[in-house]
């Protein structure tokens, strides 16, 4: 049985993803880079206004900086945000303009779960509504699949002698058409396992 999906989740982990570059479906420019405290509020806003869209439940405020904070997480090094830089670092025709970046839009927490005979990254986040359809999702999935893909090197060995697979997971909202799409592109099949009211958990084995 894997353990319980929720927020408070237990974690280790190290880097992966940084200044990721995206120019979306439009080909607005968006930007990936590491999780800092300075973002939380937005990230609370962001988780909110999803939960309204998608029909399930908000994290409130304190809850979101408790799941956050938890040392075995490591957020500045498994959560990671996405920028839509189209704006503030394009200028005309001298590109961009450094130190400088546009809002955050989106974001994605990265977990390592346990069951009897298998271990599961799942990825947890959401894009801001009115950002969605822009390509930040499947940005965020892909920089959520190649952190699994570099935090399971430190047990491949381990996870080979036990044979024991390893499955990078998403959790997508159920009420958003383009989820299934979304997990398609990362050859991520649905599964029927219990979770989150309003949610539908995506799975592929990790090669």
């Amino acid at each position: 049985m894997i353990e319980r999906i929720n927020p408070y989740v237990h974690c280790i982990s190290k880097v992966v993803c940084h200044g990721l570059v995206d120019r979306g479906k439009k080909g607005v420019i968006m930007r990936i880079r590491n999780y800092r405290e300075v973002d939380l509020p937005t990230l609370v806003d962001i988780q909110q206004f999803a939960a309204k869209t998608d029909s399930t439940e908000a994290m409130g405020a304190a809850d979101f900086e408790e799941w956050l904070a938890q040392p075995e997480l490591e957020a500045e090094t498994n959560v990671f945000v996405i920028t839509d830089d189209d704006e503030s670092n394009e200028w005309g025709q001298a590109g961009t303009l450094e130190g400088v970046e546009g809002e955050v839009v989106g974001y994605t927490v990265v977990q390592l779960r346990y069951s009897q005979h298998a271990y599961h990254f799942l990825c947890e986040g959401a894009v801001h509504p009115v950002h969605r359809r822009r390509g930040a999702g499947r940005a965020l999935l892909i920089c959520g699949l190649n952190r699994a893909r570099s935090w399971s090197a430190e047990f491949e060995f381990e996870a080979e002698e036990k044979e024991s697979p390893i499955y990078f997971e998403a959790l997508l909202p159920l009420r958003d058409p383009a989820s299934d799409k979304l997990a398609a592109k990362c050859d991520m099949q649905p599964t029927n396992e219990p979770v989150l009211e309003g949610m539908k958990l995506y799975r592929r084995e990790l090669q």
